[in-house]
């Protein structure tokens, strides 16, 4: 690994990991120690980088209340506070846009298709099945054996 100080090749990976179980290194150019996190982002956290990630992505994902994401790793034994969620949403929410817009690039079509949709009629509920053609292949009525 690169020295972040002084991009050294001349590193060598100590025995010894921080309190989250980072691996560290010695730079023998400037004699200095880092970490893996050491000038990233997540350098300052206190928390594991993958919990605030996922903290971070449900909340933009799920739509979920800062009080709700702090009581749901409450539960898994992570304690942090609201506020600390807020903090990480500002800093982190556009890291993720961007990782995941650039991973999207290239691969999104023109066209779609429709798996299934219910359609609730006046004395059944209908399935209808479409192709990826977008053209309706079967229509089945919920107890009522499907028609040759």
């Amino acid at each position: 690994m690169n020295c972040p100080h002084c991009t050294s090749l001349t590193t060598k990976e100590r025995q010894k990991s921080t309190i989250l179980g980072y691996r560290t290194f010695r730079c023998f150019a400037c004699q200095r120690i880092f970490n893996e996190r050491t000038r990233t982002p997540f350098n300052s956290l206190e928390y594991p980088t993958d919990i605030v990630l996922l903290v971070v992505v449900w909340r933009l994902r799920y739509k979920l209340r800062l009080r709700d994401l702090a009581e749901m790793f409450l539960e898994r034994g992570f304690v942090f506070t609201h506020e600390a969620i807020r903090d990480w949403e500002a800093r982190f929410a556009p890291l993720v846009a961007d990782h995941l817009r650039a991973k999207r690039r290239g691969q999104a079509g023109t066209s779609w298709d429709v798996d299934e949709t219910y359609v609730k009629g006046a004395t059944r509920t209908l399935l209808l099945t479409l192709s990826e053609a977008k053209e309706i292949s079967s229509l089945v009525g919920f107890g009522l054996p499907p028609k040759a």
